[in-house]
């Protein structure tokens, strides 16, 4: 009853952090189209803020389209949240905030946890059952995990050294569980 309780309670805590009200998640390296509609005449950003607080924009005018305000910031590189303010002509003053991630998407720690499990789970069966296939299947889980972590990076870890060094050493234990019961398997033909 207490483990149930648990899981339950730990999911309520993942579900409840995915929700945000900013104007959503982008790639890093990627333009972010800031739009807002107003009933006025002109908007302008005040400022737009880096996720360490530095100013990355001062007071811009907004490309105004009927009623659409648009303007396009494409200094992305660096991950996190990034907050904006803006005015319209009438003096009302909006903040909202959009956040930068290496791949786009939030929440993908479960997706990494799950690939790991699985992955993890086949190398002990194939070890446990004594089948060096099974291993060479839980050891390509790893490879192709570790490429999946430098290509879109781990959603959190802000630091890309710790990144890179997470996927290398991911993609290392692949390729050492892979050759290792590869060569098992080899060997029992002998």
């Amino acid at each position: 009853m207490k483990n149930k309780l648990m899981l339950v309670l730990m999911l309520g805590i993942v579900l409840t952090s995915l929700v945000s009200a900013g104007l959503g998640t982008f790639k890093s390296g990627d333009c972010v189209d800031i739009k807002t509609i107003l009933n006025t005449t002109d908007v302008t950003i005040s400022s737009l803020s880096y996720p360490n607080s530095t100013n990355a924009l001062g007071i811009t005018n907004m490309d105004k389209n009927g009623l659409t305000f648009n303007y396009t910031f494409c200094d992305t590189s660096t991950i996190g949240t990034y907050y904006y303010d803006y005015n319209d002509s009438e003096g009302n003053v909006y903040v909202n905030d959009f956040e930068i991630t290496p791949s786009g998407f939030v929440g993908t720690l479960g997706f990494y946890i799950i690939i790991l499990i699985l992955s993890l789970g086949f190398i002990i069966l194939g070890y446990s059952i004594e089948d060096a296939w099974v291993v060479v299947l839980g050891a390509m889980g790893f490879i192709l995990f570790g490429l999946f972590v430098l290509l879109y990076g781990v959603v959190g870890i802000k630091d890309s050294a710790y990144t890179y060094g997470f996927g290398i050493i991911t993609i290392m234990l692949g390729a050492y569980f892979g050759i290792r019961g590869a060569l098992e398997k080899m060997n029992e033909g002998l």
